[in-house]
């Protein structure tokens, strides 16, 4: 049971993240740079961004998950993008057999999921049996400024819900977590999974630049705060390798 539970949190977890259902913690800063970029002489903020310009190669994004590995002394296998790619083409297919409540959720899990996975490129890297670092790059910036744009409103139609899959009814509910990356705009929150019972928690944190998403999951970490710190770092060595 509690391997199953582990598997519903990640299912959860990327529901959220393929919706970008989080807290946009550089919102309000962001919006003013957006005023102040359009009474100046410059169109568009877009080629200030230090990552996330265009889109990148699998090969670099592989390369940055490589380099921050050596760099921080970890162990885990990293997946680049032909190796996920086939899993991927099945996501659409696994939501056809799970019924998420409230509608407007369901609606969120499954938006332009298509077009997210046909536009991207990307690389995971495995944390440890449950926890994982991914990078998806696209091919220009409109999926992700969609996400942000869109991020309040999700969060308060989806704080609480339910997903029923195999027999089994998870309960959900979702808080916003504050935090901080050198990314353009971070979102990150947790989320408590009930089945008969029994609990668990994800921590997710998503760092967005340009056409960049990275993100740290975390499954029932048992220093919460120390495993925030440690994924904005994280989040902040993937930045500088794709600065690079």
């Amino acid at each position: 049971m509690k391997k199953s539970m582990k598997a519903g949190a990640l299912l959860i977890a990327g529901v959220f993240a393929l919706s970008a259902c989080g807290s946009d913690a550089s919102a309000e800063p962001a919006a003013a740079d957006s005023s102040e970029s359009a009474t100046s002489a410059s169109p568009t903020p877009t080629p200030t961004l230090a990552v996330g310009q265009e889109q990148y190669t699998a090969d670099e994004l592989e390369a940055a998950l490589t380099a921050v590995k050596a760099d921080q002394g970890l162990t885990g296998q990293i997946a680049n993008d032909a190796t996920v790619r086939p899993e991927l083409e099945g996501v659409e297919t696994t939501f056809d057999n799970i019924v998420i409540t409230p509608e407007e959720c369901s609606a969120l899990a499954t938006a332009n999921l298509s077009e997210k996975i046909e536009r991207s490129t990307l690389a995971i890297m495995q944390l440890s049996e449950t926890d994982s670092l991914t990078v998806i790059s696209y091919e220009d910036a409109s999926l992700i400024d969609e996400q942000v744009k869109n991020n309040d409103q999700q969060m308060v139609d989806c704080t609480e819900f339910t997903m029923e899959t195999a027999g089994q009814v998870l309960t959900a509910s979702a808080e916003e977590v504050d935090s901080s990356t050198d990314a353009v705009t971070t979102q990150a929150y947790s989320v408590a999974v009930n089945a008969e019972g029994q609990e668990t928690t994800t921590l997710q944190i998503s760092g967005f630049s340009g056409t960049t998403n990275i993100t740290v999951s975390m499954s029932d970490p048992a220093d919460a705060a120390g495993a925030q710190g440690a994924a904005e770092e994280l989040i902040d060595a993937v930045l500088a390798e794709l600065e690079k």
